[in-house]
C-alpha cells in the first residue's frame, strides 16, 4: 500500500513542473514570447518520444538502465532550475 501513496506523491509533485517551467521560460521575452511559448509547447513531444525511448533501452538491457532516460530529463530540469535562480540572483542584485 505504501508503493501506491508513494506513487500518488510523486505524480503530485511532478504535476507543478510543466506549468513552473512554462512561466520560467516565457517570462522576460517581450515581443517573442509567442515564438518561447511555442518551443515549449512542442517540447510536450518528449513526453511522447522519452517513453519509448526508455522501453527500447529497457528491452535491450534493463529496466534499471533504462530508468537513466528519465533522469536525464530531470537533470535537464535541474540545470534550467539552476541557471533560472542565478539568472534571478543577478537581477535582484542590481535591482539594489
Amino acid at each position: 500500500l505504501v508503493p501506491l501513496y508513494m506513487l500518488a506523491a510523486v505524480q503530485f509533485f511532478l504535476s507543478i513542473m510543466f506549468p513552473t517551467i512554462f512561466a520560467l521560460s516565457v517570462q522576460g521575452l517581450g515581443a517573442r514570447t509567442k515564438y518561447g511559448s511555442s518551443l515549449v509547447i512542442m517540447a510536450i513531444v518528449g513526453g511522447a518520444i522519452f517513453p519509448v525511448i526508455m522501453g527500447f533501452v529497457s528491452d535491450k538491457a534493463n529496466i534499471q538502465t533504462a530508468y537513466v532516460v528519465p533522469a536525464a530529463c530531470l537533470l535537464m530540469v535541474l540545470v534550467f532550475a539552476l541557471k533560472n535562480m542565478k539568472r534571478k540572483n543577478v537581477l535582484l542584485t542590481a535591482a539594489h
